[in-house]
């Protein structure tokens, strides 16, 4: 095993996740990408109008949002040093995959949050969506229920 995947959206579960990510690849000699997808919604999409008072106050609130996902990754990074890090931006699901991919991971470890019923349905699960399509293994570890 060369490779493991961690996505993490910077949750208890996701902590969790990289835990056993690092842990394992202590143990078995890979190499661990800790990866965050900032999903933006209508970011890139065309759909958002480009002037006025509506797209200034999304484009102020995507920059927010980079400037956390860049500084969550700074505490892991110093968390984590012997891992590399990694920000993406789009729908997490596919974003994973894609990763995963591209980096040649033989692993995903990920993080869930344990929804069950309408916060389930409403929410969807990334680790459910990712466990489905996905070409390598993923090992998932539950989190507190939310």
């Amino acid at each position: 095993m060369k490779g493991i995947l961690a996505p993490t959206d910077f949750s208890r579960g996701a902590d969790a996740a990289l835990g056993w990510a690092v842990d394992l690849g202590a143990a078995l000699g890979a190499e661990i990408t800790i990866l965050h997808v900032a999903d933006f919604g209508l970011a890139g999409a065309g759909s958002f109008p480009t002037g006025g008072a509506a797209a200034t106050a999304y484009r102020q609130m995507v920059d927010a949002l980079r400037a956390e996902a860049r500084e969550g990754m700074a505490r892991l990074s110093k968390s984590y040093p012997q891992a590399r890090t990694l920000i993406r931006e789009g729908s997490p699901r596919t974003a994973v995959l894609e990763a995963a991919r591209e980096l040649g991971s033989d692993l995903i470890v990920m993080g869930t949050h344990g929804r069950t019923g309408l916060a389930h349905i409403f929410f969807g699960s990334v680790a459910e969506y990712v466990v489905r399509h996905s070409q390598v293994p993923v090992l998932t570890v539950r989190g507190e229920a939310g």
